[in-house]
């Protein structure tokens, strides 16, 4: 009886061991303190207001979507300190500002950016109708990163001038470019879920045969200043639906699920990192608790209910440069895994190799910066998730801050048709696999 007891004790402390090993979480490197804590934290919203200063004539905003402009004050004649603080802190330093400014007569002035908990980070983009964008010229920049400022020389007059971290890609324009693509016979767009402010989380649905089962699945801005990966996801997203010979046979073989933007109450109310609940999205694809990646789980799980089959999963990001961060097949693999599944993993790696080495030679001149993943079989990364439940090729596709628009666009159509050529191959071979019964 007491060896019973003394089994089954062992039993549970052993099952209990396993589940908090498979509930653990690691930060990435670059974490701030908490940043793997997703429950619910407090944020504090920006005062949207125009000011007003009568002795310069000068008008300075932050009411539209993806401002972030917390205060102004008035140095002395035409110098002028903004504060740009974030939502919460701790945070990583995406330090992003959005504002607009205009003047009762044309004037130069001196705006120094004055940062909360994190330093300058993006060359300012300029812009006078909120659709066409230039850099502000390196001599009208100096930055101080022992202050934490960034001072600014700009020429404001009678028309609105927008200044921005990046160009203003919010959820508006979103919706713009989902109904453009969704007017496609082949389109489809439809809501998947609320986030956590209220605001619709929609989905993009690619595909020319309602028989298939196959899946490849996109996401893009979890972190809401990371325009250019949205760029990347644009480009990549129009080739796979576009009137090619190659992706219309992707189509024939492939659903392309796109969640083009998970984190819209970040990106609307001009968040450095998080969502309107104060959390990185991108650290919560363990614990769930909040329900924009939720709504992503839920809506891959219902495709495989109804016997879809994941095969292929990009999140798009940016950062400093462009990397495409891979994992290795040690940290995919596990003991715990049946050979088939730990077989679907190398086929899946050798997959990702064969890919980027392609798109390398596609593109001579530049430079496929692939680096093996910071993340940990425990990290709560989107990627991390699907790898680990569905065995799949999973990786983030970054995209530099600065990086020349045009290469962005080019790069990610190559990136596109080598991975539909490369999943059409596969999927060839799969249908001929299934006739012969094998």
């Amino acid at each position: 009886m007491k060896n019973l007891f003394l089994i089954t004790f062992i039993t549970i402390l052993a099952f209990t061991a396993c589940k908090k090993n498979n509930e653990r979480t690691t930060s990435l490197p670059y974490d701030p303190p908490g940043a793997t804590i997703t429950t619910d934290k407090e944020i504090t919203q920006q005062h949207k207001r125009t000011f007003y200063f009568s002795s310069d004539g000068l008008f300075i905003s932050n009411e539209f979507e993806g401002a972030r402009l917390n205060d102004v004050y008035r140095i002395e004649p035409f110098v002028y300190e903004a504060v740009i603080e974030p939502e919460n802190a701790p945070v990583n330093n995406s330090a992003w500002y959005a504002f607009m400014t205009w003047s009762d007569y044309p004037q130069t002035i001196t705006l120094i950016l004055k940062y909360k908990d994190g330093t300058h980070r993006y060359i300012p983009k300029l812009s006078y109708d909120k659709e066409n964008w230039f850099p502000l010229e390196d001599e009208r920049i100096k930055i101080d990163a022992s202050k934490q400022t960034a001072q600014l020389e700009l020429n404001i007059g009678y028309d609105t001038l927008w200044v921005a971290a990046q160009e203003l890609i919010t959820s508006s324009v979103y919706d713009k470019w989902e109904d453009e693509l969704a007017a496609k016979p082949f389109v489809e767009k439809r809501e998947i879920g609320k986030s956590a402010g209220g605001r619709a989380i929609n989905e993009l649905l690619i595909s020319e045969n309602e028989a298939a089962n196959n899946y490849v699945i996109f996401t893009g801005r979890l972190h809401p200043p990371e325009v250019t990966g949205f760029f990347a996801l644009k480009s990549f997203v129009e080739t796979i639906a576009d009137s090619s010979e190659i992706a219309k046979e992707f189509r024939s073989k492939f659903n392309t699920i796109v969640i083009p933007l998970v984190n819209p109450d970040g990106v609307d109310n001009g968040h450095w990192r998080h969502n309107i609940h104060g959390v990185d999205l991108n650290r919560d694809w363990v614990k769930f608790n909040q329900p924009e990646p939720r709504a992503v789980r839920d809506e891959v799980n219902r495709i495989v209910k109804q016997n879809g089959k994941p095969h292929f999963f990009i999140d798009f990001h940016s950062t400093q440069e462009d990397v495409f961060y891979t994992m290795t097949l040690s940290s995919m693999l596990d003991d715990n895994l049946t050979e088939s599944e730990k077989e679907k993993v190398k086929e899946g790696y050798e997959l990702v190799n064969k890919w980027l080495s392609n798109l390398q030679k596609r593109f001579p001149d530049y430079h496929v910066n692939i680096v093996d993943t910071l993340s940990k079989k425990t990290s709560p990364t989107s990627d991390r998730w699907f790898q680990k439940t569905y065995h799949i090729p999973a990786l983030t596709y970054e995209v530099g801050d600065e990086t020349d628009r045009q290469l962005i666009k080019k790069i990610a159509n190559g990136a596109a048709i080598w991975l539909m050529k490369l999943l059409n191959e596969k999927g060839t071979l799969n249908r001929t696999l299934a006739k012969s019964g094998l």
